[in-house]
């Protein structure tokens, strides 16, 4: 808001007929917050706005909206970007744009690209959402399909921002977090040499101050086509000759489990990467074989619910998320765990086939290194 432009809180309060002293109730905010705000004193934060805009049965846009050079600016890829549509994420006190390509497609954008990266390896965005929106949306990735669930009802809560779950592997979500590209990342890796669950690898891939909280334990195994025709029981069917195998990519949980079930077995941990299909999620693999594209793959008890697929178990996990501590009195955080821990939402993680118990854990802190 420029000097000479009218106040569009005052306007929109006068228009209602509000006093300074009702919309400070309305919105749950002191009278001089609203005096100082009409004033052009004080910027709102992300949730005052969001209040106010509550109150005055208006968008937020209305009330703040800024010049249009204003609309533009410059954040850092997490991935290759050269154009299109991306969302957007405030972490580690940047802006970072993640391209809506893939299974991504489905989410609304903030921004569009309006100039590749340059020199410095920034592209500039035209936002198409509010800045104090996307500033408060949450970005978490992992390969549970239950994220997507948990955003999906994080994001119907009232509150500021979003959630933005994007499928990736464990070691991919490690990577971004140590990156500063998310605020959490899911892991499901279980340590080759000791047993240990997720702490050595998320110890091996970040260096920040951070804490392992459990979202559930679950089933991966074997998933198979309904009534299992190629009668497989375990690891040690899967070096028949012409078996279409699903194999995950390298670096994540299910596919370091298909190794290590193979070697199990006495057969070799290559199989994996000459399987002739590959998947890039626990639903990929579902799909690619309730399709006919491949007969068996490593993946979870809720991707084969998903897809009415046979399933052969063949190892329980526990799924943690790695949070920075700095984060853990974020608003954002607290949101997503408090949604995460709520009763509802473990009923329908245990409808999923999780294992709840644990759910909201503290299971590890790890310091800086």
């Amino acid at each position: 808001m420029t000097e000479n432009e009218p106040n569009r809180v005052r306007a929109a309060r006068e228009a209602c007929g509000m006093s300074q002293v009702e919309l400070a109730e309305a919105a749950n905010l002191s009278r001089q917050s609203v005096g100082a705000i009409e004033a052009g004193r004080a910027t709102p934060a992300v949730d005052v706005a969001l209040r106010l805009a509550r109150a005055l049965d208006c968008r937020v846009e209305d009330l703040f909206a800024v010049p249009t050079g204003e609309l533009r600016i410059e954040a850092e890829p997490a991935s290759a970007v050269s154009a299109g549509r991306v969302a957007l994420a405030h972490v580690g006190g940047r802006w970072v744009a993640y391209p809506l390509s893939g299974e991504a497609m489905r989410l609304a954008a903030d921004a569009i690209v309006a100039r590749a990266p340059g020199r410095r390896g920034r592209v500039e965005v035209e936002l198409v959402r509010p800045r104090a929106e996307a500033q408060g949306n949450l970005v978490v990735m992992g390969c549970a399909a239950a994220l997507g669930v948990l955003a999906d009802r994080l994001s119907t809560r009232a509150g500021a921002g979003r959630c933005v779950w994007l499928p990736r592997s464990s070691t991919q979500a490690l990577a971004a977090l140590a990156a500063e590209h998310t605020h959490v990342a899911g892991v499901h890796l279980v340590d080759g040499r000791t047993g240990e669950a997720n702490v050595p690898d998320v110890r091996k891939h970040t260096g920040a101050a951070l804490v392992l909280i459990t979202l559930a334990r679950w089933e991966a195994g074997l998933l198979l086509a309904p009534g299992n025709p190629r009668k497989i029981r375990g690891a040690g069917d899967l070096g028949r000759r012409g078996l279409r195998l699903v194999a995950r990519e390298a670096g994540s949980g299910a596919r370091r489990l298909l190794e290590r079930e193979l070697q199990r077995a006495g057969l070799p941990a290559t199989l994996a990467d000459a399987a002739p299909v590959r998947a890039s999620g626990h639903l990929e693999v579902a799909q690619a074989i309730a399709s006919g594209a491949g007969e068996v793959g490593v993946a979870t008890r809720d991707a084969a619910l998903a897809f009415g697929l046979e399933f052969v178990p063949l190892a329980e996990e526990r799924y943690d998320l790695a949070i920075p501590r700095a984060l853990l009195a974020d608003p954002r955080v607290l949101r997503f765990l408090d949604a995460m821990t709520s009763a509802a939402f473990r009923r329908e993680l245990s409808s999923l086939g999780y294992d709840v118990r644990g759910c909201g854990d503290r299971v590890a802190e790890l310091a800086a290194a």
